[in-house]
């Protein structure tokens, strides 16, 4: 008999209570601290357990590097994490609760807390990982299909051999599962076109959505759209299709609708009686010849060495396995299963949710270094968003990664990595706003080019521009000033400028009306109302984002433009009479004038040089007097703006510290803004100046704190 699911929830639960008095007590749910790091010696400094001394005594930073908060992985963090560990392709923390934001990020410490439903969202990831990763299949792949007519909906009505959703609604059925695995759903439907995107459906398990597909088939040619999914457990699951964007034009004919014809359920995949390859990856050792104890203490003292992201002592494992498998014998379990619960838990534990950092001495606030595991940690989450590979292990275990110049090639050496496109979505997509396109809405009556792909193609033209500067060392002067830009044929039609000779994102000019970053669709349409061009928004994301000098916060109760019909003139002329109001004025006259300057771009990034039957005046005067007119003079002051530099180094580096900056931090910041200078203001050269910084390689105690 298998241990049933309640007495191992108990026991895991269990674990996860301790989450609390762990991250406390800084030794987590197992209760032994980590394993002390060798010695290392770095020029004629000695680190030791993390205290820097020499014959002088402890170092003496040149700046502050202030506490650091126990910080733990945010949805992407984790998704990368436990995709680098056990080669996984689900993501299981799109379900986790959204991350807080804090100093424009969503990997602040300060910011990410756990509440109930992580918890449990968090026990149910670890288990369906772990059995993915080590189950084997039991039963052999079957096929279930639901003809979507002999199906109940939510709206709409048999349609010959399918199913009609004619509004936004889904439709549905039932399949029971005979084993736990990962299985495929397939849905097949076509769409009746009206309005200026396709039908969107979307692909749900038990309510949950698995997958969003945009419909272009029509009933000549239906299409088979997939999704794949992993459960823990045999039983019925709910599976269904939804239609999402339903719309109605002023004609019959303008009706938009969504036919299905069946979903079809596969699985589970693979399940031909061979393990996965993961199984093999993990459990190294055959418990029957070498023992249960040792052949477990051997499987979990690599596991947790990867999951915990440092050495385990071995006392850890022990505590880990001989819990786990007394559990298991109660219940009449095998080692395959204390095995597989030793792991939930070492993914349950705070040393593997959180990026734990430890104080060797808590009641001495002096600075000191962190270990060379605990910089690994703080190197790979900067710049993948995820744990030390195996080469970042290797220098933190012989203790190399604390000197400098091997911290250095192993920052030049991920940069290099594919996995550095994770600074790329998760850095830039923050700072540049990439990441609000999903959830911005656009009014498609009054803008029909814009469109899902032309959003799709907004946000991979600013991901390949900021790579650029980023792979390419190229100096960050270009980046406001760039008379080029990366776009595919789509969007260099959108742009009206001449397409690229090859496929895919390509090196492309941009013509007399955009320079730069400013000019982008991207930042333009998600600085824009639904329906208008906001030079509000637009001038506040420019001051906020490029200079780090936000505006003061409006007063309160104060109205926004009127939107009735009546209403006349320009958004300018609208706007210039709402600043005149006494307490706006203070406000409007740092923001507005920048925004005017992007005028000639309207709310879905397209060029203009009227609005309706007003022309559009892009000139502007900031504070000090200066004049300009259109974007591209307003981007070339941005840039010369020495605010810009050091805004972007302090957009960095509160990035790579996950900590939201303060007065302590402005010799740190003036200092790596002047290197960065000298240096041509190149990003590499940023990021090595922050990873070689005091602040980013130094931590210290606050008394009765970690």
């Amino acid at each position: 008999m298998r241990p049933t699911r309640e007495p191992q929830r108990a026991v895991i639960l269990r674990g996860i209570f301790l989450l609390t008095a762990g991250i406390t007590a800084c030794t987590g749910a197992i209760g032994e601290p980590p394993i002390a790091s060798t010695p290392v010696a770095q020029n004629d400094v000695v680190v030791v357990d993390g205290v820097v001394t020499s014959e002088a005594g402890t170092v003496t930073p040149a700046v502050d590097p202030q506490r650091v908060t126990i910080h733990r992985l945010n949805r992407a963090e984790y998704n990368n994490t436990v995709r680098d560990l056990l080669g996984t392709r689900t993501r299981p923390a799109d379900e986790f609760p959204a991350d807080d934001r804090g100093y424009g990020f969503d990997n602040i410490a300060d910011v990410l807390s756990v509440s109930p439903l992580h918890i449990e969202q968090y026990d149910r990831a670890a288990e369906a990982l772990v059995e993915e990763a080590l189950g084997v299949p039991t039963v052999a792949s079957q096929r279930w299909q639901l003809e979507a007519e002999s199906l109940m909906g939510s709206v709409g009505a048999v349609s010959g051999a399918a199913w009609l959703l004619w509004s936004n609604g889904e439709v549905g059925g039932m399949v029971t599962l005979p084993a736990p695995g990962r299985y495929r759903l397939t849905v097949s439907a076509w769409q009746s076109r009206a309005g200026t995107e396709d039908a969107r459906m979307g692909m749900e398990l038990d309510g949950t959505a698995l997958r969003t597909v945009m419909v272009p088939n029509l009933a000549a040619s239906p299409g088979e759209f997939t999704a794949e999914f992993t459960v823990t457990r045999a039983g019925p699951v709910t599976v269904s299709a939804t239609f999402e964007n339903d719309f109605v034009g002023g004609t019959p004919s303008a009706d938009r609708n969504l036919w299905v014809d069946f979903l079809r359920v596969e699985g589970p995949l693979g399940a031909t009686g061979t393990p996965p390859p993961s199984r093999a990856q993990w459990l190294t050792c055959d418990p029957v010849a070498m023992g249960e104890d040792a052949c477990a203490e051997q499987v979990l003292t690599r596991f947790g060495r990867r999951a915990w992201r440092r050495p385990l002592a071995q006392t850890e494992v022990r505590a880990v396995w001989s819990r786990f498998r007394a559990v298991t014998r109660m219940h009449a379990g095998t080692w395959d299963d204390a095995i597989k619960l030793s792991m939930r838990a070492m993914l349950l534990s705070p040393h593997f949710i959180y990026r734990v950092e430890i104080d060797s001495d808590r009641a001495n606030p002096a600075p000191h270094a962190v270990t060379a595991h605990e910089l690994a940690a703080r190197l790979s989450y900067f710049l993948w968003s995820s744990m030390p590979d195996a080469e970042l292990d290797r220098v933190a275990d012989d203790g190399t990664l604390l000197q400098p110049a091997v911290l250095t090639a192993q920052a030049q050496r991920m940069l290099a990595h594919a996995n550095a496109q994770a600074l790329v979505q998760n850095f830039a997509g923050q700072w540049l706003y990439t990441r609000r396109l999903d959830e911005h809405d656009v009014n498609a009556a009054l803008y029909p080019r814009y469109t899902a792909q032309i959003r799709d193609a907004m946000r991979q033209e600013t991901e390949a521009f900021f790579g650029h500067f980023l792979q390419n060392d190229v100096s960050m002067s270009e980046f406001l000033t760039a008379d080029y830009s990366f776009v595919d044929a789509r969007m260099a039609g959108y742009y009206g400028v001449t397409p690229p000779s090859g496929a895919g994102l390509q090196r492309t000019a941009l013509g007399a009306q955009r320079l730069g970053f400013l000019t982008q669709g991207t930042l333009l349409t998600v600085t824009s109302h639904a329906d208008r061009t906001s030079p509000v928004k637009r001038g506040q994301w420019v001051l906020q984002q490029l200079l780090c000098a936000p505006p003061p916060a409006p007063p309160p109760n104060v109205e926004g433009l009127p939107t009735e019909m009546m209403v006349m003139g320009s958004v300018r002329q609208r706007l210039e009479a709402h600043a005149t109001q006494p307490l706006c004025r203070s406000c409007h006259d740092l923001m507005d004038p920048i925004g005017f300057g992007l005028e000639n771009f309207d709310a879905v990034g397209l060029h203009r040089t009227m609005e309706g039957r007003y022309p559009i005046d892009a000139t502007g005067m900031l504070p000090d007097g200066t004049r300009f007119e259109g974007a591209q003079q307003l981007a070339r002051i941005v840039s010369q703006d020495p605010r810009f530099a050091r805004c972007v180094s302090q957009q960095m580096l509160t990035y790579a510290l996950g900590r939201g900056l303060n007065e302590n931090d402005d010799a740190q910041l003036a200092q790596l803004d002047g290197q960065w200078r000298s240096s041509g203001l190149r990003l590499r050269t940023l990021i090595t100046q922050i990873v070689l910084s005091d602040a980013f390689r130094l931590r210290r105690a606050e008394l009765g704190g970690m």
